[in-house]
């Protein structure tokens, strides 16, 4: 499943609940970058995530849960999150 911008910012918003996943788009090449904060501080962040690794399903889902982990490792409690089909 081809993922586009839209949906891949749109996937990344829900998965770092109750944090906040802070997406900027940058429209000259479909990329974006990602801040993960709790409302004051940036908790992990990914400066760039270009079309190749957000367009397919596993490769977004991987961005994702590595991130996840991350703020896992560090104590921070996420919701239960799964890839949408």
């Amino acid at each position: 499943m081809s993922i586009d911008l839209a949906r891949a910012v749109h996937i990344v918003e829900k998965a770092f609940l109750p944090l906040r996943g802070d997406v900027r788009e940058d429209p000259s090449d479909a990329s974006f970058s990602l801040e993960v904060t709790d409302g004051a501080r940036v908790l992990a962040s990914i400066a760039h995530v270009a079309r190749s690794q957000y367009s397919h399903a596993g490769h977004l889902a991987a961005l994702i849960e590595q991130t996840r982990l991350e703020l896992a490792r560090d104590g921070y409690l996420l919701e239960p999150w799964s890839m949408p089909g």
